[in-house]
């Protein structure tokens, strides 16, 4: 089979990602082609972030002010051979020094119904802080 066609045989981001350790220890095993592979992503992903951080403007207008960027994923994940989520960091912090590296201690859906449940609350506890007793 060309490897391009086991690549695009199935869309599923997974069967990629599966490949993830398998590099990561030819890597670690001083395979040059695994290595640059592995730096060719971390540009890649850090080259994304880099423009969804710009475009959203969460450095501010010097590109020096600090924002969260939340690390996700179990390719983000340190390794002891390639720490792929340092690697992106190390990357994006060239650019942008006040990047806050996060990584959450609950899972991002779950993440998700907490920031909205705070989200209900502030604007339960506004709307009834605005009560005029007149």
């Amino acid at each position: 089979m060309i490897p391009y066609r086991w690549t695009y045989a199935d869309p599923s981001w997974a069967r990629i990602a599966n490949l993830v350790p398998v590099v990561i220890s030819c890597a670690g095993a001083g395979d040059q082609v695994a290595n640059d592979i592995l730096l060719h992503a971390v540009q890649e992903l850090a080259s994304s972030v880099k423009a969804v951080v710009h475009r959203l403007g969460l450095c501010g207008k010097d590109g020096k002010a600090s924002f969260p960027l939340v690390m996700v994923g179990n390719v983000l994940e340190a390794n002891r051979r390639w720490d792929i989520g340092k690697e992106v960091i190390d990357c994006i912090s060239k650019d942008f020094p006040g990047t806050h590296p996060v990584r959450p201690k609950v899972e991002p859906a779950v993440g998700a119904a907490l920031l909205a449940w705070n989200y209900l609350i502030e604007q339960y506890q506004q709307e009834h802080s605005e009560v005029d007793y007149d």
